[in-house]
């Protein structure tokens, strides 16, 4: 169990070094995937701050009570929703 874990570790080692050799579309996308776990963890903080504070996730309007949404975003994932479970029936 510990030569499994000292493999994975020195595994993951490896491919944090090779990240910097990576060849990337532009400049964007480089500093998204080296940075991809800081951002992630920004967002699902921001996420959970604006649901808990009321305010719609996608702009800064006040939520439905009960919903993560404002009116105006609440119709749009509802067309959304309509529109891909439509493919499936």
């Amino acid at each position: 169990m510990l030569k499994e874990w000292l493999k994975r570790l020195k595994k993951e080692k490896s491919e944090d070094k090779n990240k910097d050799k990576l060849e990337y579309e532009n400049r964007f996308m480089k500093f998204y995937y080296l940075n991809q776990n800081r951002l992630n963890k920004e967002r699902r903080g921001s996420y959970g701050s604006r649901r808990k504070s009321g305010i719609c996730v996608r702009c800064k309007r006040p939520a439905v009570k009960g919903i993560v949404f404002c009116e105006y975003h609440q119709e749009k994932q509802r067309e959304y929703n309509q529109k891909a479970r439509g493919k499936f029936n």
